[in-house]
């Protein structure tokens, strides 16, 4: 005998009605194949689970239990094909998404906030990374999409949505003379010196200030490196050095620190990307891309304002978001 969900569903609405004809209209059948495919039940089963009155019937002890577990039965088979179906409308499933350090502070927080609102059904498992092995980890399918600065070397076999743009802004510790909130020529730093990432760390945006300096006509000075945004925050913080930092860094702010634009911050600007596999891998993976399209303005948040702690407000606004542009299989270094 075969327990067919269809069998069980007989049974179970049987059980509730305690009628074979009340039953039968809820199962849209006749009443003799009904109590023919209950009888096959209780003979496969062999066991007694209805004693038939002249009013209807009444469970045995067994036929009690057997409901109950036919029910249990009958509500887990329906999850799972509901759960399926979500998972493949992409509404439901885990993501491997990596990031690159500097995002961490503003993107990936109001990606994930914005992930839990829209999409509650999709669990989102993060990891930090740099640009260059998050690539590789996405083509190797160890991370299912991924957050990066452009330009990342080999994207080979890979989709690049561009999804955000953003400055880079100078931090230099309280009571520096160019601390007024004035943007600061690059020229005006060749004295100075500077705590930078230590590689591969903000990879693209000293690659951007080394280049921009050079034409300016200077070499960066760095005095001291440090792993995180945090410690070279910490150098500035402590008047040892300055440093540079992505525009929404400065948005979080620093008691000990104050944040100033930089003059032709337009050309230091890096493009934040999503790495992810070309179409037809996981359907969780596009629908989070499209949320991210669609909500990117919430995701990006208001034109940066780069204000110092003195309350400066500095010329020109951030670049606005334009439409995602997505690129496939080429490097884009």
């Amino acid at each position: 005998m075969e327990l067919t969900p269809r069998l069980l569903e007989q049974f179970v609405v049987l059980a509730e009605e305690q009628h074979f004809g009340h039953a039968a209209r809820r199962l849209s059948m006749s009443q003799p194949p009904l109590s023919q495919a209950i009888q096959r039940l209780e003979r496969g089963l062999g066991v007694l689970l209805l004693e038939r009155t002249s009013r209807g019937v009444r469970l045995t002890a067994a036929g009690a239990a057997f409901a109950a577990d036919a029910g249990r039965l009958l509500e887990a088979q329906q999850a799972a094909v509901a759960r399926v179906r979500r998972m493949a409308r992409g509404v439901e499933g885990t993501v491997r998404l990596g990031y690159v350090s500097s995002l961490g502070y503003w993107h990936l927080p109001r990606l994930l906030a914005v992930a839990a609102r829209e999409l509650p059904g999709i669990r989102l498992e993060v990891r930090q990374r740099g640009s260059a092995e998050l690539a590789e980890q996405v083509r190797q399918g160890a991370v299912d999409l991924a957050l990066v600065r452009l330009p990342v070397g080999d994207l080979a076999e890979l989709e690049v949505r561009e999804v955000a743009e953003e400055r880079t802004v100078l931090a230099l510790p309280l009571g520096h003379p160019l601390a007024g909130g004035d943007p600061v020529p690059l020229a005006r730093l060749r004295d100075e010196e500077f705590v930078t990432a230590a590689p591969p760390a903000m990879a693209r945006i000293r690659a951007l200030i080394d280049d921009a300096c050079r034409q300016a006509g200077f070499e960066l000075r760095t005095r001291a490196q440090a792993e995180d945004l945090t410690s070279m925050l910490g150098y500035t913080a402590a008047g040892v050095c300055l440093c540079f930092v992505p525009e929404r860094v400065a948005e979080l702010g620093h008691p000990m620190v104050r944040f100033v634009p930089l003059d032709g911050g337009d050309r230091l600007v890096t493009t934040i990307a999503a790495l992810s596999r070309p179409a037809g891998g996981d359907p969780a993976v596009a629908t989070l891309l499209e949320l991210m399209e669609r909500l990117r303005p919430e995701i990006e948040g208001p034109a940066a304002d780069t204000r110092d702690s003195g309350g400066h407000q500095p010329s020109g606004e951030a670049p606005s978001g334009s439409a995602v542009r997505v690129r496939r299989g080429a490097s884009v270094e």
